[in-house]
């Protein structure tokens, strides 16, 4: 159901003028550059919603320029640049077989950039290429320029081997009838010390030798087991001359001069690190040379937070230059072009690598009997994210829809995101796997997408038997006032938040995170904790826009979900709101609306999408379904999104401090 709208086209342009560092080849711009059309930069959904759309186009054009820098857009963290390029269509690949230390960072999709002392100059290099399968394509992203230096200077391949078959024919020659062989000795562990001081533990995704050995057996690469568990390898046979597969030009594709001048370290000799493929010596003065001209035709630019350069490694050498202060630049890889889906749903990319719809149905409030029919008609509307909590009392029939939904192969399991929610009555350690596995019961299914504390509220116990949900009241029978009824206890944040990260690494959910938590909160868990939440769930809507908790979920790189997305309607029933309290009801979301061809709470959901927050809108009407998820034809223009954020009166309809006497905001 996605179709790109005017608007978000008219938001990206490429730059007329390139940048002041910029070369050509062959008639082609080296980057290309894309910038926001608008003063007002485009955040990540719009942007990746930009690159679906002109997916193919982009990498015809990375493949012709040999890269493509996106500049001036409001991306804020990896995950917002994985949510970009994961929009390329590109096959993502591990990071297995390079020389560099690396700390993963989103799932196994991005990495941190070489490791290395800021000291040391990085060679220019094709990426991996001393691997038998090396990417096709990888990607940069700044998010902390350096206050000196570390550029990411990026040169044309195509020009070196004309370089090298006009000055160097006979080493050219050889190179293309011998190939090479790189040899490199590797610690046990990572040494951050050096360059490539990657270890083989890491490299091959080891924690054995016998493991390492198979991993090495299937690249073809030889070994020897040296003092301090120290390992030698040598490489097999790569190419040092490729030919360009899609255009059949030949590229100076390898890592030879980057291995001769670069690898050294305290256990590699860099002389010694690159052979023929025979195991004869190179020729050292030729790669001196051909280290000078590549120097001289380098593409430098400083690099300005939030940029993401693409790269196409089939036609495009990097290097790194020496650096001063704090750098952070983090980096993926890609072989290849991914299945194109039939349809494409815009999702969040979390920390974990996992991907939640921006669109999902939140279940509060759909009574039992009708659930699982509801489930079944989101589903062939499109939903795959389903929005639950043991708090809703209705996981039983939730998981009835589920099943029938499966069983009738409307959808698979590993489509489909489930979230459930931990109550505030089982915060203690020994309540929250068994909290967890009763929901996991309930719903039907072998595994949750994303797990949440519900409330930063713990409860005295109540045990299933007794009563399931437990809800507020700790003895309803005892019919006290409301507030005196509940019973807090005292269960440091930090126990529940141990107990939940054992569930993920137990494989009973894939992600963890948290409902009505402000930023106080969560850095206490992030003090802490060895897992980051992925999502903080929160209610959201124009009256209650949030922008300083949205600031720091953005910059940490925890995702935001909105519930309550509409604001009002929910809880007029409840006595929490009136119909005055609608925002839909107001003249400039109506405007806008009349002026989409859309209804008002599109508009206001589009809102969300566009500042880049998932969204749990509830209904149990069929054309309600299809219109909440029908956001993706038309989009909000800066100046559109700016008078609606302007409707903010930091109105909460959802607030414990009022309706419990629990303040948790203030």
């Amino acid at each position: 159901f996605f179709s790109l709208s005017e608007e978000i086209g008219s938001m990206v342009t490429s730059s007329a003028t390139p940048l002041p560092e910029a070369k050509s080849y062959d008639g082609k711009t080296l980057p290309l550059t894309y910038r926001p059309a608008d003063k007002v930069s485009p955040g990540p959904t719009v942007l990746s919603e930009w690159v679906w759309a002109n997916r193919e186009k982009l990498r015809k054009e990375a493949q012709e320029h040999g890269a493509i820098l996106f500049r001036g857009f409001d991306i804020r963290s990896p995950e917002e640049q994985a949510m970009v390029i994961t929009s390329l269509g590109l096959k993502p690949m591990p990071y297995v077989g390079g020389a560099a230390v690396r700390t993963q960072v989103v799932g196994d999709l991005i990495v941190t950039t070489n490791e290395s002392p800021p000291s040391e100059p990085i060679p220019f290099h094709h990426e991996m290429a001393q691997c038998p399968e090396p990417p096709s394509h990888l990607c940069f992203m700044c998010q902390v320029p350096a206050k000196e230096g570390g550029a990411t200077p990026i040169l044309n391949s195509g020009a070196v081997y004309d370089y090298l078959k006009a000055k160097h024919p006979k080493f050219c020659s050889d190179l293309e009838a011998k190939g090479v062989r790189y040899v490199r000795i590797m610690p046990p562990q990572d040494d951050p010390k050096s360059a490539i001081g990657r270890s083989w533990k890491n490299t091959f995704k080891a924690s054995t030798k016998a493991e390492a050995e198979a991993e090495m057996k299937k690249m073809g690469t030889t070994w020897e087991w040296l003092a301090k568990d120290d390992l030698k390898t040598i490489t097999a046979k790569v190419p040092a001359i490729r030919a360009d597969p899609r255009s059949g030009k030949k590229v100076f594709f390898n890592s030879v001069v980057a291995a001769f001048t670069g690898w050294v370290d305290s256990r590699n000799d860099p002389k010694k690190a690159v052979q023929f493929g025979d195991g004869s010596p190179v020729d050292a003065k030729a790669l001196e040379d051909i280290a000078s001209f590549m120097e001289k035709e380098k593409v430098s630019f400083a690099w300005e937070k939030g940029d993401i350069l693409l790269v196409d490694n089939w036609s495009t050498m990097h290097s790194r230059q020496p650096f001063s202060g704090l750098r952070r630049v983090c980096a993926s890889v890609f072989k290849g072009i991914d299945a194109t889906p039939a349809v494409h749903t815009p999702k969040a990319v979390l920390t974990t690598g996992d991907s939640i719809p921006m669109v999902g149905l939140g279940m509060w409030k759909i009574p039992k009997n009708l659930c699982p029919k509801v489930v079944v008609d989101a589903v062939k509307a499109g939903y795959r994210c389903f929005d639950n909590a043991c708090d809703y009392g209705n996981e039983v029939e939730v998981g009835k829809g589920i099943t029938q939904a499966i069983e009738s192969k409307l959808v698979k399991r590993e489509d489909l995101w489930i979230t459930s929610k931990l109550w505030n009555t089982y915060h203690a350690k020994e309540h929250v796997r068994a909290a967890c596995l009763k929901s996991m019961k309930d719903l039907n299914v072998k595994y949750l997408d994303l797990y949440l504390i519900h409330f930063p509220i713990a409860q005295k116990f109540v045990p299933f038997e007794t009563r399931y949900p437990p809800e507020w009241s700790y003895d309803p029978e005892l019919k006290l006032p409301f507030t005196e009824s509940i019973v807090q206890v005292d269960v440091p944040l930090s126990e529940t938040w141990a107990a939940m990260e054992e569930l993920k690494k137990e494989g009973l959910v894939k992600n963890i995170g948290v409902c009505n938590f402000n930023c106080a909160l969560l850095r206490e868990i992030m003090k802490t904790c060895t897992i980051k939440p992925s999502v903080n769930q929160v209610e959201l809507h124009p009256y209650l826009t949030q922008e300083k908790l949205v600031h720091f979920c953005r910059r940490n790189g925890i995702h935001m979900t909105g519930f309550s997305n509409l604001g009002a309607p929910s809880y007029v029933e409840l006595g929490m709101a009136k119909k005055a309290d609608f925002v839909i009801d107001r003249k400039e979301v109506k405007d806008i609306a009349a002026k989409k061809g859309k209804t008002p709470a599109q508009v206001v959901l589009r809102w969300h999408i566009q500042r880049g927050n998932s969204i749990i809108p509830k209904t149990t009407k069929e054309h309600r379904l299809k219109e909440n998820i029908g956001l993706f034809d038309f989009s909000l223009t800066p100046d559109e999104m700016a008078q609606i954020s302007a409707l903010n009166l930091n109105r909460r309809f959802n607030d414990p401090g009022v309706f419990a006497d629990i303040p948790i905001y203030d």
